[in-house]
């Protein structure tokens, strides 16, 4: 984890495309246009990226090794563009430095450029922003602009992309990081065994600078979490605003009896659990459901969200946060049928949700929004009506659930997040397991394949 307080997230494959045609000539600079959406809270600040601009040949004025000069009219029609839209308050520009053949920085004339044009822009455009990027060969350096006072300033910016393979060496941190004892401390530690399974680099790269961020943390989210402390990953925020009961105790893991009789938080056990496991994690709890406006704060420092709540209210705020922030979302879900004396079925699902891949819980029909509407409001006229017409089933109704299940799901998912990392095989949105007339476990390309065409929440 990093103190950069402002992350600048993009879809998946765009950053690879940004680098392949920007780089692909070693002998020039070459420039590309960003814009983006916002998203602040509590000091931290995410910009999600929603449309690339590359100029044609004929958009430069001049183009060399060591500087380039673009034609006026290039900016001022993307900016036209970025008006219209409605939907983006950031303008991000970037540009290479060929010539650099170790950690990259910017230059003194790109100071000065990019202190008057943000000056311009702020201006001429009321409520935009701008940052910056400028690329080499081998990493990166980013920054956010502002107006303090009279001055215009820069910070310090990280990009975040989907999957961590995407993911380039920052030159701002890059210098910081101890590769050789963090290697050492992978290799001699609990995570040993771990390394020869999943190899040194992914394990460097989930203990050094990946945060998870749990949505619901019972019987299925904490068997998801303490998988994730197992991984190797060391930074995770709990979201549930529950406390543990006697009837949690056939399935949540680290929970006790006396954690029961005490009404402990759910947050709390299982953040005592996790650092058992691992003194070194870093565990935040946050008793609070995610509809909470606190919860985005915590969930704008995440890489990844998983949401494992068992209602649909929850994870259409969790999908929305995920979606608004750029973030890519996991749903793991369990389910068991109980007619009669009988168990008709018993499943469970894991959705990969991606900012990029035109695929959201909302397209799959994952989403009731009626049963959100009831939810929303609940001891209203609205929510009581819809309950008694039969449009949904009462609040309070608990649904049957058993540890195996949850353990067998919650590995699935920590595992479909593993292979963010390594690649090891192909990247498949829905996993289904069911448990029927015998285990089973596919891919779900049916789903996938008829989802809702033009989305509104994510195409």
């Amino acid at each position: 984890m990093h103190d950069i307080p402002t992350t600048i997230r993009f879809p998946q494959g765009v950053f690879n495309e940004l680098q392949s045609r920007l780089l692909q000539d070693s002998s020039r600079e070459a420039f590309a246009l960003l814009s983006g959406k916002r998203t602040t809270k509590d000091g931290f600040c995410v910009i999600k990226v929603t449309d690339a601009y590359y100029p044609s040949p004929d958009d430069y004025d001049e183009q060399s090794i060591s500087s380039l000069r673009l034609k006026r009219s290039f900016i001022y029609d993307k900016l036209v563009k970025l008006q219209q839209s409605g939907n983006n308050d950031t303008l991000i520009d970037v540009h290479t430095h060929p010539f650099c053949s170790d950690s990259v920085a910017f230059s003194a004339v790109d100071d000065h450029d990019e202190d008057t044009f943000h000056r311009w822009l702020t201006a001429t455009l009321d409520g935009f922003h701008y940052a910056s990027i400028v690329l080499s060969q081998t990493d990166y350096a980013a920054r956010t602009w502002e107006i303090d006072g009279e001055n215009s300033v820069h910070c310090a910016a990280r990009i975040k992309t989907q999957t961590a393979g995407e993911n380039w060496p920052c030159a701002e941190i890059k210098c910081h990081q101890d590769v050789a004892m963090e290697s050492f401390k992978i290799q001699n530690g609990f995570l040993a065994r771990s390394a020869l399974a999943l190899g040194l680099e992914t394990l460097r790269r989930v203990t050094n600078d990946q945060t998870i961020g749990i949505i619901g943390v019972g019987g299925l989210g904490s068997v998801i979490a303490e998988n994730l402390i197992h991984s190797g990953f060391h930074a995770i925020h709990l979201i549930d605003p529950d406390r543990v009961e006697v009837t949690n105790l056939n399935r949540i893991v680290g929970a006790y009896y006396s954690d029961a009789e005490a009404n402990r938080l759910k947050v709390a056990v299982v953040k005592e659990h996790l650092q058992r496991i691992n003194p070194a994690a870093v565990v935040y709890a946050h008793a609070i459901g995610v509809e909470d406006e606190a919860a985005l704060a915590a969930l704008m420092q995440c890489d990844w969200l998983i949401v494992t709540t068992d209602n649909h209210f929850s994870r259409y705020q969790a999908q929305n946060i995920a979606i608004q922030l750029g973030a890519p979302l996991i749903s793991a879900g369990v389910n068991i049928t109980v007619e009669g004396q009988n168990v008709t079925d018993m499943s469970g699902e894991v959705i990969t949700a991606r900012n990029g891949d035109g695929l959201c819980l909302n397209c799959l029909g994952r989403i009731n929004p009626t049963a959100v509407a009831a939810h929303e409001h609940r001891g209203e006229f609205v929510g009581d009506e819809l309950v008694r017409r039969g449009y949904v089933s009462g609040h309070e109704v608990k649904e049957p659930a058993v540890k195996t299940l949850n353990a067998i799901v919650g590995a699935l998912t920590v595992d479909v997040l593993l292979n963010q990392y390594t690649y090891r095989q192909s990247h498949e949105p829905i996993w289904v397991y069911e448990n029927n007339q015998g285990p089973a476990l596919y891919a779900d390309s049916d789903s996938a394949s008829s989802r809702l065409e033009n989305c509104y929440f994510c195409s």
